[in-house]
């Protein structure tokens, strides 16, 4: 069983809340949570990508570090943990992309991998002129396929001269290629997206709550899809981790940032037009108090330090899961504790 960090490249983590801690990603602090990943014993990092945030009062995702820099930057500051970076499709032709990937995995001596995202927010994309329309919200996967199949030939052979509807390679060449293998992520739990992944990646993230039967559940449908290509892919679900002494003192910190979140940026996140009526604008903002969209809809495992461990030790158990991708609030804090006063509970 893995266990892995997703990377807080982007301002604030993953709570929209006036209470929460706040900050703005840099390279100490980066490269603090490697160093803390590594002493602790966690498996792997994974750095998110994004080029633009939901605004509010807090600016919440406003203030990013670019993905292959900062696993670029840890590759030589690590010496262990597998390394993760994010692509996005519509901004990279794979070529460029696999080039990037061939050169890190070489710094990191054969510990980096990928992370492939196909495109959902619209407007991080318009703003650059290079929306492809909005057909891509039904051939993003068709699209993603042709990516990988192109990055695979130029990393296996060196050469690709494939032929595709969103992707035309006329003898293309990469040199060197990857001296070891570069292991595949996506994410995207829809038929189609799993699909996808049983067909190019390795591993599939996962979003789900933590209850080892829904988890159960979701990877049977993943190894139902990957029986059908041939593939062994293990999931990685992802969990909010808020570690406090007391169960009592982790669901007192969550009501409060529930009670406080940035309501403005929860609902941009969210796609909720700011021109709908005041009457629909109330009716929206009272169903986001009731909800945990303010935590990105990931669930938590909360408590203290034994009720964590059971938690994540249950889901463990699950056949099929190859690991658990947490996130933090306070990382530099909560990765202390965890690292010392759960990691030692948990079953590896």
């Amino acid at each position: 069983m893995e266990y892995g960090i997703f990377t807080p490249t982007m301002n604030n983590g993953w709570v929209i809340s006036k209470t929460s801690p706040q900050f703005k990603p840099d390279w100490f602090l980066m490269e603090q949570c490697g160093a803390k990943a590594e002493h602790y014993g966690f498996d792997f990092m994974l750095a998110p990508v994004k080029f633009r945030g939901f605004d509010g009062e807090t600016e919440f995702w406003n203030y990013t570090l670019d993905s292959f820099s900062v696993m670029a930057g840890l590759a030589v500051s690590t010496s262990r943990i597998k390394l993760y970076a994010s692509i996005p499709q519509l901004m990279l032709p794979p070529p460029v992309a696999a080039k990037m990937a061939v050169t890190i995995n070489e710094m990191s001596g054969g510990r980096f991998g990928v992370n492939l995202v196909s495109g959902w927010e619209k407007e991080e994309y318009t703003q650059m002129g290079i929306w492809p329309g909005d057909e891509h919200f039904k051939n993003r996967y068709d699209r993603a396929s042709e990516y990988l199949q192109v990055m695979r030939e130029l990393w296996v052979t060196g050469r690709s001269d494939f032929k595709g509807d969103f992707y035309r390679m006329d003898d293309c060449r990469l040199g060197p290629t990857p001296t070891s293998p570069i292991e595949v992520v996506c994410a995207g739990q829809s038929d189609r997206g799993m699909q996808f992944t049983a067909e190019w990646a390795d591993y599939q993230f996962l979003s789900c709550k933590a209850d080892p039967e829904e988890l159960r559940q979701l990877n049977g449908r993943l190894k139902a899809a990957s029986d059908k290509t041939g593939r062994k892919i293990g999931s990685y679900p992802l969990f909010a981790v808020v570690l406090r002494d007391t169960d009592e003192e982790a669901k007192a910190a969550v009501d409060d940032w529930r009670a406080n979140q940035d309501l403005d940026a929860v609902q941009t996140l969210g796609g909720h037009a700011s021109t709908d009526s005041a009457e629909d604008q109330k009716s929206i903002r009272n169903q986001l108090l009731g909800s945990d969209a303010f935590m990105i809809g990931w669930d938590v495992i909360g408590g203290s330090p034994q009720t964590v461990a059971d938690k994540i030790n249950a889901l463990a158990e699950v056949e099929g899961t190859s690991g658990i991708m947490f996130t933090f609030q306070d990382y530099l804090v909560d990765m202390d504790k965890f690292g010392k006063e759960v990691m030692p509970l948990l079953k590896r």
